[in-house]
C-alpha cells in the first residue's frame, strides 16, 4: 500500500531567541497533509549550523515525537510539539530545523537559537594562547639568559 503524504509547513519566521546550555526548548508547529489511511510519522527538531558549507545537526540536542495522522482525504491541520535539551553544543548562534527523517521534507531558519552558557573550544583557545606564548618564550630566553651570566651546566660556580 502506498501513502500519499503531501505535508507542507509554512515558512518559519521566527526571531533570535537567547538560550543557555541546559535549556529545554519546546517548539508548536502545525502543517497540512493528506494521507489514504491512518498512519504515523516521527517528526524531529533541533539545532544546526553549517560547517564547510555541509548542514550539520547537532545530534544530542535534537528531539523527536511521533505524529499520529488520522485518513484525510482533503488538507488537513495538524499541530504537534516537541521538545529538546540543549546539551552537547557549545556557545554560538545556530538555525532551527523541523523534518521527518527518511523524507526530503525539512524547513530550517538559520541564525535564531543564540546559546550561551558553555565556553566553545575556539573561546577555550583564545583564553589560553596568551599564557601560552609567554611560556614559550620565557622557554627560548632563559637558555640565553643563562648563557649570558657565565653558567654553564655541568661546571660548579663557572670554575
Amino acid at each position: 500500500m502506498v501513502l500519499d503524504l503531501d505535508i507542507v509547513l509554512a515558512p518559519l519566521a521566527l526571531t533570535p531567541k537567547q538560550f543557555t546550555v541546559g535549556d529545554t526548548i519546546r517548539v508548536t508547529a502545525s502543517f497540512l497533509y493528506t494521507v489514504g489511511a491512518d498512519t504515523s510519522v516521527t517528526v524531529q527538531a533541533g539545532p544546526y549550523h553549517y560547517i564547510a558549507g555541509i548542514l550539520d545537526r547537532i545530534g544530542a540536542s535534537f528531539g523527536k515525537t511521533t505524529v499520529d495522522l488520522p485518513k484525510a482525504t482533503t488538507p488537513t491541520d495538524k499541530q504537534f510539539t516537541i521538545d529538546f535539551k540543549l546539551s552537547g553544543i557549545d556557545a554560538g548562534t545556530y538555525g532551527l530545523l523541523v523534518e521527518i527523517p527518511g523524507t526530503d521534507f525539512n524547513v530550517k531558519q538559520d541564525d535564531v537559537l543564540v546559546i550561551s552558557g558553555a565556553p566553545g573550544i575556539m573561546d577555550m583557545i583564545t583564553t589560553m594562547l596568551p599564557l601560552m606564548l609567554i611560556f614559550m618564550m620565557m622557554g627560548m630566553i632563559m637558555p640565553m639568559l643563562q648563557g649570558a651570566f657565565g653558567q654553564t651546566e655541568g661546571k660548579e660556580g663557572g670554575k
